[in-house]
């Protein structure tokens, strides 16, 4: 299995939104436009990052086909 360097991404990630959420906390609630667009794209990329990844299993067979 390949080295995967997503441990690292969410982790960037959640830095990034416990960050935005620090700001938002210090400024009542209120973020510029702008850090609020950034806060949903960093939610999105985390959701996003939690997916798992799809796997192709159009060309497995079912364990019962190996039988006579």
């Amino acid at each position: 299995m390949p080295y995967s360097r997503m441990p690292v991404v969410k982790m960037h990630l959640t830095a990034a939104a416990a960050s935005l959420h620090a700001e938002a906390c210090e400024t009542g609630g209120k973020l510029p436009a702008n850090m609020e667009r950034i806060a949903h794209l960093v939610d999105d990329a985390l959701r996003e990052a939690d997916r798992e990844a799809p796997t192709d299993v159009s060309e497995q067979l079912p364990d019962d086909s190996a039988s006579p």
